[in-house]
């Protein structure tokens, strides 16, 4: 626990040295004027909802590629990553206090979302399960600690982390359904989206606006839980194979 706090410390004073890390915060306003324009010229004022979850869940994402999942190629580009291996605590422990921080300053970008389409559009965003939406959004930030996990195991083997960084946006805006609903796509192209946990916080962040009551909500929740704890799990097993191999060939740093 002691290292996991000492990660998050960590990522608490890389956000104050590099105040740029949290661009996105400047983007996510501009996305939700968007979206929120495109459904009031189209009348359409019952997806009002969609036009503010989106950005939140996209900035979100964001965050997870470029920041918690690049946190260890970040430190094996800048040759420090090899002091973290000569430190006596677990580096995965480490990885999940940063991640995790991460993960909960992403977070913010509902807010940052809501707020915008209140102040400039005069949008109320009604919530008619409140404490769903509590446990939907720390499912949600939970499982993006996983999948940020995973992420950084894979990204710090890559001598193109920032491709795939940026290859991975888009798709996953689909797949996850995060503004357009799954039920317009092919039907061979749904099931794909069931393995995204943006399908499944989306979906259900969505469900909380409306009056209707909640269908199957307990199983969907520990669906987006159980994908959380599968990538965290999997990008710690990784993590540490990733590293002992780097150590066996000596590349931990870039030559």
């Amino acid at each position: 626990m002691n290292v996991v706090l000492a990660g998050a410390r960590l990522q608490l004073k890389t956000f104050r040295r590099n105040p740029g890390h949290l661009l996105i915060f400047v983007t996510v306003p501009f996305f939700t004027a968007i979206f929120l324009s495109s459904i009031r010229v189209s009348g359409r004022s019952e997806l009002e909802p969609y036009a503010i979850l989106a950005p939140a869940l996209m900035g979100l994402w964001v965050v997870s590629l470029d920041l918690a999942g690049a946190v260890l190629e970040s430190e094996r580009r800048q040759a420090t990553l090899e002091l973290f291996l000569a430190s006596p605590g677990n580096l995965t422990s480490l990885l999940t206090g940063r991640v995790s921080v991460i993960a909960c300053v992403g977070m913010l970008t509902f807010l940052e979302s809501w707020l915008t389409a209140e102040l400039l559009f005069a949008v109320n965003l009604t919530v008619h399960h409140g404490w769903a939406l509590a446990v939907t959004l720390v499912a949600t930030c939970l499982t993006t600690v996983g999948v940020a996990t995973v992420l950084a195991g894979l990204f710090v083997m890559s001598r193109s982390a920032q491709l795939f960084s940026n290859a991975l946006g888009y798709p996953f805006y689909l797949l996850g359904g995060v503004l357009v609903p799954v039920t317009f796509f092919p039907d061979w192209l749904r099931p794909l989206s069931w393995l995204t946990y943006l399908y499944w916080s989306a979906n259900l962040l969505r469900d909380v606006t409306k009056a209707a009551p909640l269908e199957h909500f307990a199983l969907r929740v520990a669906v987006l839980v159980a994908i959380g704890a599968v990538t965290y799990w999997g990008g710690a097993m990784l993590v540490r194979r990733m590293l002992k191999r780097l150590r066996d060939q000596g590349t931990v740093s870039f030559s």
